[in-house]
């Protein structure tokens, strides 16, 4: 009991500030992001917050996963450097008993990263999408600030709007340039507006315009005049797994089963997998040398986790481009990982006091 109660005691504590830290770090790197957005009139400048929040639900798996590996790794590399692991040895404990204590504290951070990666974040991927959409469809300033020149991410569009009205949804005297394929083309129109797909794609819609296209410094130009139209803002994004399909609840992906719903279906089972394969590898992984000096294990331990995500992010995308048949997914890895871990404790039985 002493030595499980020590043990449970410690990994919580450690696992609970660390958690803070790695929230914190997330967070402030979304703040970041997503004030930059809302610079470029990508996302309302009243949205910023609260689409942060459901963006740190959606990172909320991965966060528990890497603070349940990062503190089994430590507390079990402090023992050993404290020679407390071989106190426990010679009081008859093997590494096999580590087991017990770390699946006490961390099976039930599995389950919930399990519920938060099936069922939460899919919610907060909607959520988020629809909060974005609401919020620039309400905010004239942020869809097309008037009087002033906005620019595209790419910086190969330039548009503006003379002046907005909130009541009618639309703006009059529109002026744009693109700059594509070695050439310019300028567009002006008497009324525009802005508006998203459903891929979160900015297109700007155009009435009564005219378009003028030119190699610079030739003085011939192509004009066009049309009636409508709508102008891509943004160079197109594509994902592998269209938002569209990451924001479906796990229940509907099993009923469409496409390469992307299965790409989408693989990833979202193996958040909790490979937090419990991870968390399970960290105690032999902890193996140090108290006589060594520095603790290459970590590195070791850093490297191998670090392939593992890896090799579940390019699964993914075999997956959705249709390379590995769904129903082979990422199990072939998933068993892999597991083979490594059962080998890893092999090797550290034999380490004795």
């Amino acid at each position: 009991m002493l030595f499980r109660k020590t043990l449970i005691h410690e990994m919580t504590w450690m696992a609970f500030g660390l958690f803070i830290v790695l929230l914190l770090i997330v967070m402030t790197s979304q703040v970041v992001r997503l004030l930059g957005e809302a610079a470029l009139g990508a996302l309302a400048s009243s949205a910023v917050w609260a689409v942060m929040g459901f963006t740190a639900v959606r990172y909320l798996p991965l966060l528990f996963s890497l603070m349940l590996f990062i503190t089994i790794l430590s507390v079990i590399t402090r023992l050993w450097k404290d020679h407390e692991m071989f106190v426990w040895f010679s009081a008859g404990r093997s590494i096999y008993d580590f087991i017990g204590p770390v699946l006490t504290m961390g099976l039930p951070v599995v389950l919930l990263i399990g519920a938060l990666s099936l069922g939460v974040s899919p919610w907060a991927q909607l959520k988020g999408k629809e909060y974005r959409e609401a919020s620039l469809s309400n905010q004239e300033v942020t869809q097309v600030a008037p009087g002033v020149f906005r620019e595209s991410r790419g910086a190969d569009r330039v548009y503006f709007i003379e002046n907005f009205s909130a009541e009618r949804g639309l703006g009059e005297n529109v002026f744009l340039q693109i700059r594509q394929n070695g050439k310019i083309s300028t567009i002006l129109a008497d009324q525009g507006g802005m508006e998203i797909d459903e891929q979160g794609d900015r297109w700007m819609w155009l009435k009564n315009a005219t378009a003028y296209q030119a190699i610079p410094g030739s003085p011939q130009y192509d004009i066009l005049t049309f009636e409508t139209g709508k102008i891509r803002i943004d160079v197109p994004s594509k994902p592998l797994v269209s938002p569209a399909i990451e924001a479906m609840k796990t229940l509907q992906l099993l009923k469409h089963l496409s390469p992307q719903a299965w790409a989408e279906l693989h990833w979202r089972m193996a958040l909790p997998i490979q937090a419990l394969i991870l968390m399970l590898a960290a105690i032999p992984l902890a193996f140090a040398n108290p006589r060594g000096g520095r603790s290459f294990n970590l590195l070791f331990a850093a490297l191998l986790a670090f392939s593992y995500y890896n090799a579940i992010n390019v699964l993914q995308a075999w997956i959705a481009t249709e390379k590995i048949p769904g129903l082979i997914g990422m199990w072939p890895l998933h068993v892999l990982a597991a083979l490594l871990t059962l080998l890893l404790y092999r090797w550290r039985s034999k380490v004795r006091a």
